[in-house]
């Protein structure tokens, strides 16, 4: 478990950040509220002050995390940038997402149990996929002939990140990034 520590960011916040580091760690059903509680020195009252039911608070750290790794890729037709260089964002961004937290992709994990999961939350899961699959698309130039399918690219780089994190070794992340990269300039 985490130290407790004393944080600026307003309690809505700190309560995302724990449940999403809890969910990446073990999973949705391995999170209670009285966990988070514990982990912020607060009242389990004050987790449902934020996010009346867990499937409230569930849904809101996977759209914040779509969001913020959707953000953190940019515009995916920028015309300053080819495909390739937009290729090259999306797998550094999972590159830097496994050197930053240790932890495989939230909607991974939280899609790896989607039938056990709430409505609201496999719904949430499903549209991160869905946007990445578009945001990658667009970015390789919707569906040309000579592109890697989106979902061949998103799935090799979501299962080399899981493989990452089982290993404790990134160059299976490392690998497979630099293997599309390279299909796609063969290709290109």
């Amino acid at each position: 478990m985490m130290n407790k520590t004393v944080s600026r960011k307003p309690m809505r916040e700190q309560i995302l950040d724990m449940a999403e580091n809890g969910y990446r760690q073990g999973g949705y059903a391995a999170l209670s509220y009285r966990d988070i509680a514990a982990l912020l020195g607060i009242k389990s009252a004050s987790v449902h002050y934020h996010f009346a039911h867990k499937e409230d608070l569930g849904q809101a750290v996977v759209e914040r995390y779509t969001n913020n790794f959707l953000a953190g890729l940019g515009a995916p037709d920028t015309h300053d940038e080819n495909p390739l260089q937009r290729l090259e964002r999306l797998t550094i961004a999972y590159q830097n997402a496994y050197q930053d937290s240790g932890s495989s992709c939230l909607c991974a994990v939280m899609g790896a149990v989607s039938s056990e999961l709430p409505k609201q939350v496999q719904t949430a899961v499903s549209l991160f996929f869905q946007r990445l699959l578009n945001w990658t698309d667009r970015a390789l130039g919707h569906g040309k002939a000579n592109a890697i399918s989106p979902a061949h690219i998103i799935s090799a780089l979501q299962g080399a990140m899981i493989m990452s994190v089982a290993t404790g070794d990134a160059k299976h992340l490392d690998r497979i990034a630099e293997e599309l990269l390279t299909a796609a300039r063969e290709r290109g």
